[in-house]
């Protein structure tokens, strides 16, 4: 869970990290490989970019509230 806007950043941060991985992955596995490689990385990307999105639609007095 995010609560921070510096927790934020580190987690816009690790979903580009991913997303970078996967591209790389994609150029240089054959399709059967990079499906069974990139399906645990791709629900960890989908996780963070979840976790993003919550925190982004949350209102400030909200999350101070907490």
């Amino acid at each position: 869970m995010i609560r921070t806007d510096d927790e934020l950043h580190l987690a816009q941060e690790a979903v580009q990290n991913l997303q970078r991985v996967l591209e790389t992955a994609r150029k240089i596995h054959t399709p059967t490989t990079y499906r069974a490689m990139s399906e645990p990385i791709l629900l960890e990307l989908q996780q963070r970019e979840q976790e993003i999105l919550t925190y982004l639609s949350s209102a400030e007095t909200e999350r101070s509230a907490q």
